[in-house]
């Protein structure tokens, strides 16, 4: 039988004692540790809901679409519009841990058309959201616009708005998109860097005296996956004050913290559009992404586009379990159990 005194206590069988309950706790922490898709930091909304289910239900949670509701026409009503349809479809295809069975693929055929979207415009407008997606890039074709965009349109409108190369005043729109970036081709293996996409009221001007989406990351280990799916989160914060630069931004790529940038961070230069992140530049000077507090984050979008294929060439993008929230999502939860601290302990 154990023996129990001065609030130690021992373990059945063991050879060593445990001299506190929080020498308990640490052992069973370690366990957890041990198990794969168990992550202890920076646990967001999706680590309550194993493999994503029930997540739509949590009150932080704004949107959520896994595909899994009936056809692509009756997907199409959880969204405010949408562009070919017709080039959309729901496969067996999805992220690992996900309780679903189907994800949406998008086509673009060379020649023919360029992709489509899903846009989706919020009941209200938020100042501070998260939005998450999965996506699998199929390999061989090109991307120019393939990725999650979200932002703010004032007033708000039931469509994605136009306005490449041009600057916004502050007033009418923001956007941010996450998505392959680069010239084509875009390396010698044929991968294009993941970035952000831009516009804001302080972006900068391309060579061409433009105003085309500004991109943060320039890292050259951060690369598009093909034929692989992906977890990307981005946050955005808007500016308050209206007319401080305190508005933030960031992006996690599978649960991991790529970049975030604010008011005074992350060192970095400036190449016409191109922000870098170098200790030796001077401080971020933040966001003002607004100057009306009328302008909120007031829509999200999947969207795939591409220019760039042969004639005839069909281009492919995979999107899966998407939230919005207004807190950390991260990753799918991959636990098929939770794991029982062991048995056989007498605590006193």
């Amino acid at each position: 039988m154990n023996i129990i005194y001065n609030s130690r206590f021992t373990i059945r069988n063991s050879k060593f004692e445990v001299r506190s309950s929080i020498s308990f706790l640490l052992i069973f922490l370690l366990l957890l540790l041990g198990i794969p898709g168990f992550v202890l930091a920076e646990a967001g909304i999706a680590n309550k809901y194993i493999g994503d289910k029930g997540i739509e239900n949590d009150p932080d949670v704004i949107f959520a679409e896994n595909f899994e509701a009936g056809t692509v026409t009756d997907i199409v009503t959880h969204w405010t519009d949408s562009q070919n349809t017709a080039g959309m479809s729901l496969v067996s295809d999805v992220p690992s841990g996900s309780s679903g069975t189907r994800s949406l693929q998008m086509t673009s055929i060379g020649g023919t058309n360029t992709g489509g979207y899903l846009y989706k415009k919020l009941s209200t407008g938020y100042d501070h959201i998260y939005f998450r997606f999965y996506i699998k890039y199929a390999s061989g074709g090109t991307y120019h616009h393939t990725g999650g965009r979200l932002g703010g349109y004032n007033p708000p409108t039931n469509w994605p708005q136009g306005g490449a190369g041009i600057k916004p005043t502050g007033s009418d729109r923001f956007s941010i998109a996450a998505e392959p970036n680069g010239d084509f081709p875009y390396t010698t293996d044929g991968s294009p860097r993941f970035d952000f996409y831009i516009y804001w009221m302080n972006m900068r001007n391309s060579s061409d005296g433009k105003y085309w989406g500004n991109d943060f990351i320039n890292d050259p280990n951060i690369m598009t996956v093909f034929d692989k799916w992906v977890c990307v989160e981005v946050m955005v914060k808007l500016n308050n004050p209206l007319s401080s630069y305190n508005g933030e931004l960031a992006m996690w790529i599978d649960g991991k913290k790529i970049i975030h940038l604010g008011e005074g961070f992350p060192n970095g230069k400036w190449a016409w559009d191109s922000f870098f992140p170098d200790s030796s530049g001077t401080p971020f000077e933040g966001f003002q992404w607004r100057n009306v507090e009328e302008l909120k984050i007031n829509w999200v979008e999947l969207i795939h586009y591409v220019t760039q294929d042969s004639t005839g060439y069909v281009g492919r993008a995979w999107f899966d379990d998407v939230v919005v929230a207004t807190k950390y999502i991260g990753p799918i939860n991959t636990l098929t159990d939770i794991p029982s601290p062991p048995t056989g302990l007498i605590i006193k």
